[in-house]
């Protein structure tokens, strides 16, 4: 982005997506590949929406955890351009707890956030299939006196026949930021388009301000997707609701950090 005055580039502000991903053993099979390829479309979307954008640079880090946890970026979050997903595999318990404490020790200046120029509030993508096997409920009491994980735009996908809709509702701080549906096909395309009305959002709130609201992307996600709410909803039976083709192109210049109240 140049500078007005023939300066130089002027210095964009950092927006950090985490996902943290539950790879325990009950995601084996037609799950664990659901999920890969879904983020790898998930990455290419948000790579070609960066890339209309000139208000931040986008970094991502995924963690992932079953009976331990582990960042697929270990050096910390990457610019989109230079990300390329790596395929995650299956196996062991859902150390929900670990994670959170995993988490907690990189959203620092002194670790994952340790940007050069100012940062967006992070966006922080959860997802599960399962319920916790340790004590998350402490690790999570300890995480919310983190600034950085507080005031996050968080969401939450609890996904197949039998997730714990209500710990991640506590996760994320809200039901309404949680989309719960054990449609494989729904969760990989609403994973898509949630995680770019997140970050939209996230973008046009920084650090000294107002945070941006989980439940806000999840309806902005829904909205652009053309999923109904009521079908994405605990209580609602999902094994006898159609998938509905929806827009495939969510980089189609409607959708920028300037403008994130806009929907297709």
């Amino acid at each position: 982005m140049p500078n007005m005055d023939g300066l130089g580039p002027v210095m964009r502000p950092d927006l950090h997506v985490f996902y943290v991903l539950d790879t325990s053993g009950s995601m084996q099979n037609k799950p664990i590949g659901v999920l890969n390829r879904a983020m790898e479309e998930t990455v290419d979307a948000l790579r070609q929406v960066a890339a209309q954008n000139s208000d931040a640079n986008v970094k991502i880090a995924v963690l992932e955890f079953n009976s331990t946890c582990r960042w697929v970026n270990p050096e910390g979050p990457e610019y989109l351009e230079d990300f390329f997903w790596q395929d995650l595999a299956a196996a062991g318990k859902t150390e929900v707890g670990a994670a959170l404490r995993e988490l907690d020790s990189k959203l620092s200046r002194n670790a994952f956030l340790n940007s050069m120029t100012s940062a967006f509030l992070p966006v922080i993508i959860f997802m599960t299939d399962g319920f916790a096997t340790d004590d998350y409920e402490r690790e999570l009491e300890r995480i919310m006196r983190n600034r950085w994980f507080a005031k996050a735009t968080r969401v939450g996908f609890a996904i197949g026949r039998n997730p714990d809709t209500e710990m991640i509702a506590k996760l994320v701080g809200s039901s309404e930021a949680v989309i719960r549906t054990d449609d494989l096909g729904v969760f990989a395309r609403l994973l898509r388009f949630v995680s770019v009305s997140a970050s939209t959002l996230a973008g046009n709130s920084h650090t000294r301000d107002q945070e941006a609201s989980g439940k806000e992307a999840v309806r902005m996600g829904l909205g652009m997707s053309g999923v109904r709410e009521e079908d994405v909803s605990p209580g609602f039976d999902y094994e006898e609701t159609p998938v509905r083709d929806f827009p495939e192109d969510i980089a189609g210049g409607a959708f920028t950090w300037n403008n994130a109240n806009r929907v297709f």
